[in-house]
C-alpha cells in the first residue's frame, strides 16, 4: 500500500544564505503509512461494541489455519471498524457484482513523478499525465464517461481578482496584519528558509504565544524532517527575533504549530470556519524584511487532487511571492485557510481541518490522517450540463468522481477505476472533498481514542457507479490511518 504522504513539489520557502546563530534539537519520526495488514477488506467474527455511531470488530484466527466466518454487518451510516491482526484471518467473500467490479481492466501505467521535484519538471509531468489520459480510449470526446475520467467540464476560475478595499476593509486588513509574523528555519550550513506565520493564541500571564505556519520549511517533499539541528525562529514586528519550539509539524496537511515566549504583548488572529467556493478573500504574507504583502482574490471553483491530498482548495490571486504559510482571510477578518502549496495554483488548507489537527494533537499528542489511495473530485464541481446528465441518466445527484486510483492499492483491487462515481451510503450530506476529509478526520479521532493498532481499518460502505457500463455496485472501502508521532523541540 502506497503511503498517502506521497511526494510534493515546492519547498514552499524562500532560501537565502545567512549565518547560523544557534542550534536546537528536533526529534521527529514520520511513518509513510500503515502496514500491508491494513489493506485487508471487510469485517470478521469478534466482539462488537458501539462507539459513537461506529461499530468495532476484531478478527480472530484459528491457530491451525486460515479460517474466516462471515459476521453480520452492524453499521451506522454505512461505517464499520474492523481491528485486523497480522496473525491470520482472510478476506471478505465478494458478491458476484463485486467480483465483476474488481475484474474490470486497469488504466494505462502512470508516468513516474520527477525525482527532482522542481516546478518546471512537475508542470511538464502534469502535462504528460494529461496527455496520457487524453489518449485513453474512453469513447466519444463528449461522452459523460470521457468527461469524468479526464476531469473535463469542471468550472475553472483562472483570472486573478483584485479590488481596491474600502476604508473599513483597509482597517480590517491592518488589524489582522498585527497577527502576521515571519518564520525562518536556519540550516546548519547557514541557509535560511522563510515562511509566514499567524499568531492564533496568546497567554498574557505566561507571555507565550502559539504560531500557525507552514510545514514546508521544516520537512521535505516526502514529509520527512529536513535536519534535526535546524533552528526555527519567529520574527516580530519590533525587529525582535525569538527562538521557537516546534509543537508539531504535519507533512500531509502541510501545517506546523510553534510556541514562543516573549515579553511583548501580541495580538492573536480570529480563526473562522471553512472557506466557501467563490468567496472573496485576502491573502497576507511577510517579505524577508517584514514588509506586508496583501493579495486579493477568491476561492476557485476548482479541485485538483494531488498525491491523495483531496482536501486542497485553491485561491485565485496574484503575488510576487511564492511562499507558504500566509493566512487566507474573509471579509470579516477571520482566518479561514492557510496557503500550503503552489502546484502551480496556490493550494490552501481549510481552517476547519487545521482546527481538527490541533485538537487531535492537544488530545493525543499525534495526528492521524486517512488513507484510501483515491484522488477525488466532487460531482458538484461538474458543469451543469454534465450534472444534469448524471441525474437524468444515472440518478446521481452528488458524490465523488474518481480522478486517480493508486496502483496495487486495495481500492484498485476491489474494482474502483478512474472515471467512476462513488457515493457514500447514507452520507449524502458530504458534498465536497473538504467535508469528506473532515468526516474521515472524525473517524481518525475514534482511531486514536480507541487506541487501535496500525493494522486497523475503518470499513465504509460505498456505491460504485460505472458510468460506461451503466451499472452500480455496493461494496466496502477500507480506510487506513497514518498516525506517526512527532516530538517537539527539546
Amino acid at each position: 500500500m502506497r503511503s498517502a504522504a506521497g511526494d510534493d513539489p515546492d519547498s514552499g520557502g524562500t532560501s537565502t544564505p545567512a549565518s547560523p546563530n544557534g542550534e536546537a534539537r528536533l526529534l521527529a519520526g514520520e511513518n509513510t503509512g500503515p502496514t500491508d495488514a491494513a489493506q485487508s477488506v471487510g469485517d470478521s467474527r469478534g466482539k462488537r461494541q458501539r462507539v459513537e455511531g461506529v461499530s468495532v470488530g476484531e478478527n480472530r484466527a484459528a491457530e491451525d489455519g486460515k479460517r474466516m466466518l462471515a459476521a453480520e454487518e452492524v453499521a451506522l451510516e454505512g461505517v464499520s471498524v474492523g481491528k485486523k491482526r497480522a496473525a491470520g484471518g482472510g478476506e471478505r467473500i465478494m458478491t458476484a457484482e463485486e467480483a465483476a467490479l474488481a475484474a474490470r481492466p486497469l488504466p494505462p501505467k502512470e508516468i513516474p513523478y520527477p525525482k527532482s521535484g522542481t516546478h518546471s519538471e512537475v508542470v511538464a509531468w502534469m502535462n504528460a499525465m494529461d496527455a496520457l489520459h487524453n489518449n485513453t480510449d474512453l469513447g466519444d470526446e463528449d461522452s459523460l464517461c470521457n468527461i469524468l475520467a479526464r476531469g473535463r467540464g469542471r468550472v475553472r476560475v483562472t483570472k486573478s481578482v483584485g479590488s481596491a478595499p474600502s476604508m473599513d476593509g483597509r482597517d480590517m486588513i491592518t488589524n489582522v496584519a498585527r497577527s502576521i509574523v515571519n518564520v525562518s528555519a536556519t540550516e546548519p550550513d547557514g541557509s535560511v528558509l522563510y515562511s509566514t506565520g499567524t499568531i492564533i493564541e496568546y497567554d498574557e500571564v505566561g507571555k507565550c504565544a502559539k504560531i500557525l505556519s507552514s510545514a514546508s520549511i521544516m520537512c521535505t517533499k516526502e514529509g520527512k524532517l529536513r535536519n534535526p539541528n535546524q533552528k526555527v525562529s519567529v520574527h516580530l514586528s519590533n525587529d525582535t527575533v525569538v527562538e521557537a519550539r516546534v509543537m508539531f509539524f504535519n507533512g500531509h496537511y502541510g501545517i506546523s504549530l510553534l510556541d514562543i515566549s516573549t515579553g511583548f504583548t501580541l495580538v492573536p488572529a480570529s480563526l473562522g470556519s471553512r472557506p466557501c467556493y467563490g468567496e472573496n478573500i485576502v491573502v497576507l504574507d511577510r517579505e524577508v524584511n517584514y514588509a506586508l504583502v496583501v493579495s486579493h482574490g477568491s476561492i476557485q471553483c476548482l479541485e485538483y487532487p494531488f498525491f491523495e491530498r483531496n482536501h486542497y482548495m485553491f485561491a485565485s490571486y496574484y503575488s510576487h511571492l511564492i511562499c507558504t504559510g500566509g493566512p487566507v482571510i474573509n471579509n470579516s477578518g477571520e482566518v479561514i485557510g492557510l496557503v500550503v502549496k503552489h502546484i502551480p495554483q496556490a493550494a490552501i488548507v481549510s481552517t476547519s481541518i487545521v482546527r481538527k489537527c490541533i485538537d487531535m494533537w492537544n488530545q493525543f499528542g499525534r495526528i492521524a490522517h486517512p488513507i484510501h489511495h483515491l484522488e477525488l473530485t466532487t460531482v458538484r464541481m461538474l458543469d451543469m450540463v454534465y450534472r444534469d446528465e448524471l441525474w437524468a441518466r444515472h440518478s446521481i445527484r452528488s458524490g465523488f468522481i474518481v480522478a486517480e486510483v493508486c496502483p496495487n492499492s486495495t481500492a484498485e483491487k476491489i474494482g474502483i477505476r478512474r472515471g467512476d462515481v462513488i457515493e457514500l451510503i447514507d452520507m449524502d450530506h458530504l458534498s465536497t472533498v473538504v467535508e469528506l476529509e473532515e468526516f474521515l478526520l472524525s473517524l481518525a479521532w475514534d482511531f486514536l481514542e480507541e487506541k487501535l493498532d496500525s493494522s486497523s481499518t475503518i470499513d465504509i460502505k460505498i456505491r460504485v457507479h460505472d458510468i460506461r457500463a451503466k451499472t452500480s455496485v455496493c461494496t466496502i472501502l477500507p480506510i487506513a490511518f497514518c498516525d506517526a508521532a512527532v516530538r517537539s523541540y527539546c
